[in-house]
């Protein structure tokens, strides 16, 4: 069972609603890649890079305040004609091409994304068809993130998706020389913590504490938060579709508690030189219950899809009409 813990705003419960470029590094074998194979046959493939990169695990950088033409939008828009109205959960993440599945280079220092625009742009289509982004602490972190949508238009009567944040201990809300965006930022956050921990102020008036009880496994073993309770919760609040953005550790519990209903895999064509792993593989998508059903192709990256026990794509034809 979960426990609703301090809601900072009655308001705000009544009110929730339901350039950067990697320069060029291309490899032959993307170029005979088909919507309908498995793309990743590059494990081999190495290249040196000119420009600093690490890694933004929520894509999403101070920076970025690309906004795609309205030509562009407008075809972006073609993809979200189908009137599917898609629940559950949806778990993006981005990896780089080594066989360990790196999200991070520790031979860099600055951080920075390391996919394609395109794909960039798949993620604020994939925010905005969202009721809720989830990420971890970690991420709020190490990117300072807002989770909003910016590269495309939101549609006419959608609001922002609200911010979701795991945080057992409830750092982010206790660093006091830390002033993390989405606390500040006026738009709905919700931070999932521990019940045993407190918070020592509200970050404002549009920030939600709900306070969990750890939960436990059939073999005894504990978990921080429960995946499964947090989406309960969400639910009851009226956010029916979850977008999880990372970190690793945030979607390895989704994918360990069976939660996550189909992903978006980005795989880029560079390999870290020192790579951070993810911790994941084929085989713990499958324990996940997640099947590969096709591929496409974003700029230079290659997007994988998975859905759970072979569902179809919310998108009624081509996987790359959603999001």
């Amino acid at each position: 069972m979960f426990t609703s813990g301090i809601v900072a705003s009655t308001a705000f419960l009544q009110s929730v609603p339901h350039q950067h470029t990697i320069i060029g590094i291309r490899n032959s074998l993307y170029n005979s890649l088909h919507t309908s194979q498995y793309a990743y046959k590059h494990k081999n493939f190495s290249c040196k890079r000119q420009t600093k990169i690490l890694y933004s695990i929520s894509a999403d950088k101070s920076s970025d305040t690309d906004i795609v033409t309205e030509e562009d939008d407008a075809n972006n828009n073609n993809n979200n004609n189908n009137n599917n109205v898609v629940t559950g959960v949806t778990l993006k993440m981005a990896f780089d091409s080594s066989p360990v599945w790196g999200v991070a280079d520790l031979s860099e220092t600055k951080s920075e994304r390391f996919t394609s625009p395109e794909s960039l742009d798949m993620v604020h289509r994939l925010r905005r068809e969202s009721d809720a982004v989830l990420v971890g602490r970690g991420t709020v972190e190490r990117d300072d993130c807002s989770l909003t949508v910016r590269r495309v238009e939101l549609k006419d009567g959608k609001s922002q998706p609200v911010r979701v944040v795991v945080d057992p201990s409830l750092r982010i809300t206790n660093e006091k020389e830390k002033d993390y965006t989405l606390l500040k930022d006026e738009l709905p956050t919700i931070v999932y913590h521990l019940q045993s921990e407190n918070s020592k102020a509200t970050p404002s008036e549009h920030v939600t504490l709900v306070g969990m009880k750890q939960s436990s496994y059939a073999d005894g073993s504990r978990s921080s938060i429960s995946p499964t309770q947090v989406i309960k919760d969400l639910k009851r609040r009226g956010l029916q579709h979850i977008m999880v953005e990372g970190g690793p550790a945030t979607a390895r519990s989704f994918l360990e508690a069976r939660a996550v209903d189909r992903a978006i895999l980005v795989r880029a064509p560079i390999v870290f030189e020192i790579p951070i792993s993810a911790e994941m593989d084929e085989n713990t998508l499958k324990r996940a219950g997640l099947q590969l059903i096709g591929t496409t192709t974003m700029g230079d990256d290659t997007a994988e899809y998975y859905t759970k026990d072979g569902e179809p794509w919310p998108s009624d034809d081509e996987l790359s009409m959603w999001p």
